[in-house]
């Protein structure tokens, strides 16, 4: 089986790109740029951990099914474009994510919100 990673990567890419660009350009919020990504990491997740998941049950039980290339098959180009998503959503949030590995500005446990 061959698989294509140039093709789910690039249109992925272009995609971002898109939307980036109409980001930079404010013809939309980044909010609407970085949720729909989420979005689109979240389907990718689905179907492709999903599908990794039932490829495993059946592999476990012993049971092949015609469709099982097939699911494999997406399971892996969706695993390959969830990868390309999630770098590009490391691109929009990689000050948080720094925060979050660093521990830079957090409140300390005992202050309370007013």
């Amino acid at each position: 089986m061959v698989y294509e990673s140039l093709v789910p990567s690039l249109s992925v890419l272009v995609g971002y790109l898109f939307t980036y660009a109409l980001y930079k350009g404010r013809l939309i919020r980044k909010t609407l740029h970085v949720n729909l990504w989420n979005f689109i990491i979240g389907i990718a997740f689905l179907v492709s951990g999903g599908g990794g998941f039932l490829l495993l049950i059946f592999m476990e039980l012993g049971i092949i099914l015609p469709s099982s290339p097939q699911l494999l098959y997406w399971h892996v180009e969706l695993g390959i474009t969830l990868v390309v998503v999630t770098l590009f959503h490391f691109h929009c949030y990689w000050k948080s994510a720094l925060e979050m590995v660093f521990l830079k500005n957090r409140r300390p446990k005992n202050e309370t919100k007013i």
